[in-house]
Parts: C-alpha cells; structure tokens; sequence
C-alpha cells in the first residue's frame, strides 16, 4: 500500500479547507448578489449596493457581482465608479453586456469615444447585438457622424424591428442630415409600435413643421404633451406654433404653461410678452420684457427689433 507523508495530508486536509471555504463564500455571495438585484430592481439602490458589496467581499472573483455594482453606481451618476466595476467584471469574465454597459457610462461620463470603443467591442464579442448597435448609433448621432449612425440604427432595426426607440433615433439622425421625409417616416413607423412614445410625437412635430405642416405639428405637439403632461419644451414649441397660425389666447396659455413647469425660461417670458403686445396689452407686455431680459440679457438686441417691428405694423395698420 503506498503511504502518504504527514505533511503531503496535511496539505491536503488544508487544500480542502481552502476549497470548502471558497464553496461556501460562493454560495452566501451569490444569496447577496440575488438580493441585491431584487433591491436593484425595485429601486432601492442604497440596499443593493451594500448587498453587491458584501457578494464581493466574501468572493472577489465573481464578475456578476461587479457589474450589478456598476449598475447600481452609473443609476448614482457615480460614472467613474461604475467603469471601474465595468472594467473589473470584463477582466473576469469578458462578455459583451459588460462593454455596453460600460460604454454606456463612458458616454454618461462625456467619454463619446470610449464610449463608441466599448460598444464596437460589444459588437465583436456579439455580431446580432442590437442594444449595441442602437447605442453606438447614438454616441455617433452625437459626434455628428449621421452617415454611422443611421447605418447602425438601421442594422439594430434590422435585428429588432419592434424597437420603438431605434426608430425615433433615426429618424433624429436623418432630420440632422436634412431628410425630413426619411424622419416622418421613421417617426410615424414608432408611434405605431409604441403610441404613447413621446419622442416620437415631439420630434415628428419638428419634421411636420419643417415640410410647413403647421397643423399637423401642433397635433404632435399636443399629443406630447398629454403623453407627458410636465415637458415644458413642448408646451413652449406649440406656442410658438400657435403664435404663427394666429391663435393668440392658445399661444398665451401654452407660455403659460412653460413659465409655469420653468420659471427660468426666458423666452417664454419674451414671446408672451409678444403675444401682449400683439393683443394692445403694451404694459403687459413691458413686464414679460423685462423679466425676460433680467434673465437673459443676450436676448436685447432680437427683441428690440421684434418689438420695433409690431409696433410699425401696428402704426401702418391701425
């Protein structure tokens, strides 16, 4: 029978130790880790990130644990944060929904090229990754580069056609490159996926109004604002709408509404006071004027020449 030295067994009995031990941190990380994506999940942050914390300190080599800590830090703004969990959950276990999500951060963070590295990498790892595509269209969209982008949005709706989002973020890119037909239809093509996608109807307001549809505008624009009823952008763009088609009350009401959701919007300010003055209402007027240059000084020399010329129109045709 062969023996075993004393040493060589204790060595053994201590290599299982280390084994059963590294079993058992497992096991409790991965109870911290599920609870904390159920905290993730319904939005108690501070929560699951104490439970992601305690999952790595009991097994810093799962790369599950983080990246949901990365989750949880970029929901925190915490950017640089999140890329480093991103980072070390990629030098673990390199897949491609870590380099989106890290990608994603970097873009958050203003990083548009590392952003645009991580998502080709994601890309590589995962040549049918829709998000992937739908996201490295963006980051282009805004680098100006509308070619890329409307090339990766297109592949994405290739991949995931009932995206909504993929729609609306061509459509976007084609009205940067001065397609306005290509955006309505894009733009139309996401409201019936999704009818209640406010993007889509705010930024098809844009392109009915730029191909003259003033009425069709407006439309969009009022169903923007029922779909999210707080967006004082909206209500400010369907009172300049409703300004030029002559309903002075209706654009009133809607600066209103913006002054109201934004107290610091100048322009709204300046158009109402527009409105006033177009109505005879000059001390009215006077006051919208300035509060709105108290704000925003810049706005002078415009609004002299807007007021100049209501008040000749006003003279030449009494």
């Amino acid at each position: 029978m062969r023996r075993f030295s004393l040493p060589l067994l204790l060595l053994c009995c201590l290599l299982n130790v280390v084994l059963a031990r590294a079993q058992v941190n497992r096991r409790a990380a991965i109870d911290h880790l599920n609870r904390g994506t159920k905290e993730l999940e319904m939005g108690d942050l501070a929560g699951a990130l104490a439970d992601f914390n305690r999952a790595i300190e009991l097994d810093p080599n799962y790369s599950a644990s983080y990246f949901n800590r990365g989750l949880v830090r970029k929901r925190q703004a915490d950017y640089d944060g999140a890329i480093s969990d991103f980072t070390k959950a990629i030098e673990l276990n390199p897949i491609a929904e870590a380099y989106l999500d890290r990608g994603a951060a970097r873009k958050d963070k203003g990083d548009r090229d590392g952003a645009i590295a991580d998502y080709t990498k994601a890309i590589e790892l995962n040549d049918e990754y829709a998000d992937a595509y739908y996201n490295r269209g963006i980051a282009l969209d805004d680098k100006d580069e509308q070619d890329r982008a409307i090339s990766d949005f297109t592949r994405s709706i290739e991949l995931s056609p009932q995206q909504a989002k993929t729609l609306v973020g061509r459509g976007y890119a084609r009205m940067r490159k001065g397609d306005p037909d290509g955006a309505l239809t894009d733009y139309t093509k996401a409201i019936e996926i999704n009818p209640r996608s406010f993007l889509a109807f705010y930024n098809r307001a844009f392109a009915r109004k730029q191909k003259g549809d003033i009425d069709g505008a407006i439309a969009d624009f009022t169903k923007a604002v029922e779909i999210d009823e707080k967006d004082a952008d909206a209500f400010y763009e369907r009172g300049i709408l409703q300004g030029a088609r002559g309903d002075l009350d209706g654009a009133i009401s809607d600066f209103s509404k913006t002054i109201e959701l934004n107290p610091r919007n100048a322009r709204a300010y300046a158009n109402r006071g527009m409105i006033m003055l177009l109505q005879g209402r000059d001390a009215a007027a006077q006051k919208e004027f300035d509060t709105a240059l108290k704000m925003d000084a810049a706005l002078d020399p415009d609004l002299q020449n807007r007021i100049n010329q209501i008040v000749k129109d006003r003279k030449s045709k009494p």
